[in-house]
């Protein structure tokens, strides 16, 4: 029973997450399971006001086949993907413009106050500012000079799946950002790493605040 259920909600999380519908079998090949078991993971989903069915062209003559997407979903996720494909021909190019729009996004937060710290915890600013940016922190470790803050839940997860690239760039940019605001001092003794683990789902990336003088810095 548990890894039926653990089955279905690897079935619910690809719907969810993905820009497009998805049919049987993109869920069966997706997951390395029969086509029957995806389909029967999908209705039940459907029974529970999850997931909707949709019709979607025809790969060859005959009927339409049928898609599936999350109840709730955003209409306009085709309209968003095509426009993210506009950022560049490279992941490279991609990934550089992503961390320009993440400082940007930083600039739209309040700043610190007046009596905030010269030099303040980096990783008490960087979990305050993912937190109150939808971000979910799972934990934190420091040693030898390098900061580690792991996220679940990233609110940009469904961007994550076809374009991984851009949302390391917009969470590299906003951090870097965040620290050079906080900070001038802090920005210049830490860099920023940003390391994505698709094996985990949701609870799937990993900050690193590396120390510039740290032997591990790059």
């Amino acid at each position: 029973m548990a890894t039926t259920q653990r089955q279905r909600d690897k079935v619910f999380a690809l719907v969810r997450d993905s820009l497009e519908p998805l049919d049987a079998p993109v869920v069966a090949r997706t997951l390395g399971i029969h086509l029957t078991t995806a389909r029967f993971h999908l209705n039940s989903l459907i029974e529970a006001g999850l997931v909707e069915g949709v019709l979607l062209p025809s790969e060859t003559v005959g009927r339409p086949r049928k898609g599936y997407v999350a109840v709730g979903s955003d209409p306009t996720a085709p309209v968003m993907a095509a426009l993210l494909a506009q950022l560049g021909d490279t992941a490279e190019a991609r990934r550089a413009k992503a961390t320009a729009a993440g400082r940007i996004w930083a600039d739209t937060l309040i700043g610190p106050g007046a009596d905030a710290p010269d030099l303040p915890d980096p990783v008490t600013v960087v979990t305050t500012t993912l937190t109150r940016l939808g971000f979910q922190v799972s934990s934190t470790m420091s040693a030898f000079g390098t900061h580690e803050i792991r996220m679940c839940d990233c609110p940009l997860r469904r961007i994550a799946r076809d374009a991984p690239e851009i949302v390391i760039g917009v969470q590299q940019g906003m951090i870097e950002r965040v620290l050079e605001r906080y900070s001038p001092a802090l920005a210049s003794q830490y860099g920023v790493e940003v390391r994505p683990d698709a094996e985990n789902g949701d609870c799937g990336v990993t900050l690193r605040l590396v120390g510039r003088t740290s032997p591990t810095a790059r």
